[in-house]
């Protein structure tokens, strides 16, 4: 069997299909101000939104963390403090 560096197929659960949304979403029109549907966020949606989506961005900042381990060591520099 040869060896492949191609990801595996991710299983479609809830949670994949809501992050490929969401990653469709945010790459959709470029010309959207993210700062003003951060406002929009957090000024005019329930307040569980803005904490639903903070929980989401700082699992996603931890994920790239170890991310940036594997592919790069321990030692390179790019991971936050």
């Amino acid at each position: 069997m040869a060896y492949s560096i191609r990801r595996s197929e991710a299983s479609k659960t809830k949670e994949t299909r809501a992050a490929e949304q969401l990653g469709r979403l945010l790459t959709q029109d470029f010309a959207v101000d993210l700062e003003r549907v951060g406002f929009y966020l957090v000024r005019n949606l329930p307040l569980i939104n803005y904490h639903r989506f903070e929980v989401m961005s700082l699992s996603a900042m931890e994920e790239y963390d170890k991310l940036m381990v594997e592919m790069k060591g321990p030692h390179n520099g790019n991971t936050r403090r």
